[in-house]
């Protein structure tokens, strides 16, 4: 009768383990420090800021995310530039030890509709006075 008892007890302990381990799988949040919390906050805020703030290249179209000083982007861009200036600007912020760059460069278009002519590479956006020069190409 004992050894049931203790064959119980050892079964029950078992099981709130078992259940309280179930209960913290898959909350990343537990394996960083609350200090790493609060430094990847500021970076994602720094990266985000640093972009918004862009004199030459818009990133509205950007997400950032940031875990352990890992920064990801993603989101839409319309030149290869955009998206390799876009990683240097997070690359520069204080803290960052990678960059993992997930933007994705989309085909321009005009106010129109119409998309840019292929005879421009795809690494850099026509200037007004090229797209004055030779008018956008129609989709067919």
């Amino acid at each position: 009768m004992l050894h049931l008892k203790k064959i119980a007890f050892i079964g029950g302990i078992a099981a709130i383990l078992g259940i309280t381990g179930c209960s913290t799988w898959g909350h990343h949040d537990d394996a960083r420090s609350a200090g790493r919390i609060v430094d990847d906050k500021r970076i994602t805020s720094e990266v985000k800021d640093r972009l918004a703030s862009e004199p030459v290249f818009k990133y509205n179209d950007v997400d950032v995310k940031t875990f352990d000083g890992v920064v990801q982007l993603n989101g839409f861009v319309a030149t290869n530039e955009q998206k390799q200036h876009a990683a240097n600007i997070a690359q520069n912020v204080q803290g960052v030890s990678r960059i993992v760059n997930g933007i994705t460069v989309h085909e321009m278009t005009t106010p129109t509709g119409r998309t840019w002519g292929t005879n421009q590479p795809q690494s850099q956006a026509p200037t007004t006075d090229q797209m004055n020069q030779n008018p956008p190409v129609t989709n067919q």
